[in-house]
Parts: structure tokens; C-alpha cells; sequence
């Protein structure tokens, strides 16, 4: 399904500060920019490797397994400093660190329930 999603660049930036994240961490553009493509097109969430991280690792002139990997230092670093927080968005207790995809999809709940 869907949804009409309204959010904005400075939501996606709260939402990432508010997990303990920064600009410091080059992944944080690009949570940016695939949140911003999953507002267009959620579906992409599906097929991140084929439909969301190409068009990252294009515009910023990097790999899609940097894409992935710095995603997945955000998952990280959210997990080890902001766990309560990143459960609460996700809406239940996480027994181990999210993936980068249930990460960004954690992420892009949370924007469109806002």
C-alpha cells in the first residue's frame, strides 16, 4: 500500500539526530537521500540492492556496498547509543541490531506516522 507521505528533509534529520546520529557519519546523507526515494516510491524498500541504493551510490559517487555499509553503521550506532529510542520507533523490542533495511523501514514508519 501506498501512503501519501509528507514529510520533509528536516524530519529525516531530526528523526536521525534525535537516534544519536550526525552529520559525522556519511551514512546520514545517504539515510537522507533513501528516505527520501522510499517517499516517492516506497516499494523500493523491497529491492534495496536494485532500487534504492544504486541511486544513492550514483549521486554520491560511491559503491552500493558503501551505501549499505554506512547505513548499517547508523543501524549500529543507534543501537548502541539510542536502543530505547529506535524501539520505541519501531513499536516493539529489538532482539539484535537492525539490518540496514529494517532499519531505513523503522525510520520511514516512523516519518509517516508523524
Amino acid at each position: 500500500m501506498q501512503h501519501n507521505a509528507s514529510f520533509r528533509i528536516t524530519d529525516i534529520q531530526k528523526l536521525l539526530f534525535r537516534l544519536g546520529l550526525t552529520l559525522r557519519y556519511v551514512g546520514f546523507r545517504y539515510a537522507e537521500e533513501a528516505l527520501l526515494l522510499m517517499k516517492d516510491d516506497e516499494t523500493r524498500i523491497f529491492s534495496v540492492t536494485k532500487c534504492l541504493y544504486p541511486p544513492i551510490a550514483r549521486k554520491y559517487s560511491t559503491s552500493i556496498n558503501a551505501v549499505e555499509r554506512d547505513i548499517r553503521t547508523l543501524s549500529l550506532v543507534a543501537w548502541t547509543k539510542k536502543r530505547e529510542d529506535l524501539e520505541e520507533l519501531a513499536g516493539h523490542s529489538l532482539d539484535r541490531r537492525p539490518t540496514s533495511t529494517h532499519f531505513l523501514a523503522i525510520l520511514y514508519a516512523a516519518l509517516i506516522s508523524e
